[in-house]
């Protein structure tokens, strides 16, 4: 494996204005062309259905639509198409600079052409699901730019982690994947590599290559990144030293400085991981073919590699894109950026000091400073209210019953536990008494179970009223039309639409606000709440990078495992950060 890497990175140093051509040539593919067309294809599919978007409630109505779901499988087409010639681009690559082969980028193309004819039939399915579920983990960074977005959305991750055993399945689940990535690691060197060979014959090739080999590969891929990590982190310490030593001597200058320090990370950044998908595509195809001579010496068109005519105009334009870059990162890196406004909503309380919806959790929500509390209540057989998030007890109290099944009294006398606290559960009366009692705001969710009284939603809203907090409590649920309702019996109650999974634009919904889940919130959701006068609320943010984008955002609120983090986050937001730490936060 040495001998692999130390031969490829002579290809990449030999090669290292090609290499950076080619990391620029496929950016703006993905940039110009792909991302471009795949949008095109999504907003058919929301034309032709009426959609504004694809959430979880939506998705059956384009499967059901005969012209969507055409759309929809020419979007997956073109989608794997790109993947795949972003990907194979580098192994036949290196390929030809092993064979001695003559080439230009005309050669590159046309022969990932030819092979292009065998994901045009039932295996392109094959091709997806190995790109989509194993690719962004077998290749360790070398993950496709169209599929390095892909990942599972943390509200299910955590969810799972909760439920006993839920951590042996996800860790399972992932130890399996793990596994799968490193038998089928030669895929695609095999199958861009060997004319004639289809996907599942390169796959059946891969598994018999990578027989007990499996922990070796992980080790060597894993020597790969951390050497990568180790470079880039060096790298970015080095060239922030410069701008640490301006604003300690020359503050006056230290803006500028700080934007030029951004854009050339960027710039670093951007090229990086393109040259490490280079060295690994070349030690992949080294290990896959047994290549362990000298490298050979390199046989090229004495044409240019590129069409060079463009680069009279090419370079001006990459100047001015340089010099406006400078200017635009300066501006934003000095710009004044006020405390936010964004409220901290405690995820069903602070279940770290407490079960969860119950009041415990409650008080220890206030002690930690949230602004508001986020519970759920279900209505119970005797059409009351309760205060629990689960459709059943199996979780917190180790019983099979069905919240549904039993009545109010009944349910206030089981314990629940969790975390290695306990506590019974509450109605939601109690528990609104006891909110009102340490002024703590609440974000009520009405969860649905489907033997709810035809009146649910008069009984909940005579309760707020009654207890005078329609004007400052938040109602939401999954249900569009239960928050509709809400709405229209106290048009003074603000109303959230709870959306699990957003793709596209903003939900249409008459609620006040839409409350998203982080893996689809974007700058554009952003935008398109603020002009049709809604608001926008974020769950489950947990992580710091995500707590500080949502925080950069102005986002209405973020519903929080970790109420005391982001209260002490969004304390100190803006005080006291220095222009390099502004940076390091940018590339994150």
């Amino acid at each position: 494996m040495i001998e692999q890497l130390k031969q490829s990175m002579y290809q990449i140093h030999k090669n290292l204005k090609l290499y950076l051509e080619s990391v620029f040539f496929l950016r703006m593919l993905r940039v110009l062309i792909a991302l471009p067309l795949l949008s095109y294809l999504f907003l058919q599919i929301l034309n032709v259905t009426g959609l504004s978007s694809i959430t979880e409630n939506t998705i059956f109505e384009v499967l059901r639509h005969p012209v969507a779901l055409v759309v929809l499988l020419v979007l997956g087409l073109t989608s794997i198409f790109f993947i795949y010639y972003e990907q194979a681009y580098y192994f036949m690559l290196a390929h030809l600079q092993d064979t001695q082969e003559p080439y230009r980028l005309k050669t590159i193309i046309q022969k990932l052409n030819n092979k292009a004819r065998y994901i045009i039939n039932i295996q392109s399915v094959v091709f997806l699901i190995y790109f989509i579920l194993i690719l962004p983990i077998a290749s360790i960074g070398m993950s496709p730019g169209l599929a390095s977005n892909l990942y599972i959305p943390h509200f299910i991750t955590d969810e799972l982690l909760k439920f006993n055993g839920g951590w042996l399945i996800y860790f399972g689940v992932f130890a399996l994947i793990i596994y799968l990535s490193l038998r089928l690691i030669f895929v695609v060197p095999y199958f861009v590599v060997e004319k004639e060979a289809t996907i599942l014959q390169a796959v059946k090739k891969s598994w018999q290559h990578t027989r007990k080999k499996s922990i070796t590969n992980i080790l060597y891929l894993g020597i790969i990144v951390g050497l990568y990590a180790l470079a880039i982190g060096t790298l970015t310490g080095v060239l922030l030293i410069p701008l640490m030593i301006i604003e300690r001597i020359l503050p006056v200058a230290a803006p500028v400085v700080a934007g030029i320090t951004l854009t050339f990370l960027q710039i670093v950044l951007f090229f990086s991981f393109g040259l490490l998908q280079g060295v690994f595509a070349n030690v992949l195809y080294r290990l896959a073919y047994n290549r362990t001579g000298a490298p050979s010496a390199i046989k090229r068109d004495t044409k240019s590699f590129f069409f060079r005519p463009w680069s009279k105009i090419l370079y001006p334009i990459l100047a001015i894109v340089f010099i406006s870059t400078v200017v635009g990162n300066t501006v934003s890196l000095t710009k004044i950026l006020y405390q936010p406004t964004t409220q901290i909503i405690a995820h069903r309380g602070y279940m770290a000091e407490g079960v969860e919806n119950t009041i415990g959790s409650l008080r220890a929500a206030k002690t930690a400073k949230a602004d508001f509390v986020e519970m759920d209540i279900q209505q119970t057989k005797d059409q009351q209210f309760v205060v629990i998030h689960d459709a059943n007890l199996g979780r917190l109290a180790n019983r099979p019953e069905r919240i549904q099944d039993l009545t109010l009294a009944q349910l206030q006398e089981i314990q629940v536990s969790a975390g290695g606290h306990s506590d019974f559960i509450p109605s939601f009366e109690d528990y609104l008494a006891v909110a009102k009692e340490i002024d703590m705001k609440l974000v009520v969710e009405l969860k649905l179970h489907g033997d709810e009284s035809d009146d649910m939603e008069e009984k909940f809203v005579e309760i707020l009223q009654k207890a005078d907090v329609t004007k400052e409590y938040i109602v939401q649920s999954l249900d569009e039309t239960t928050v509709a309702r809400v709405k229209e019996l106290d048009p003074e109650i603000k109303t959230g639409y709870l959306v699990a999974l957003n793709i596209g634009n903003l939900p249409k919904t008459s609620a006040d606000m839409v409350v998203i889940e982080e893996f689809s919130l974007n700058q554009r959701l952003m935008e398109q709440a603020r002009d049709q006068g809604k608001g926008i609320m974020v769950w489950t943010v947990n992580q710091e990078n995500l707590v500080r984008r949502a925080f950069g955002l102005n986002v209405d609120g973020i519903i929080t495992n970790e109420p005391s983090k982001a209260f002490a986050i969004r304390e100190t937001f803006d005080q006291e950060r220095t222009l390099a730490q502004r940076v390091q936060e940018l590339l994150e």
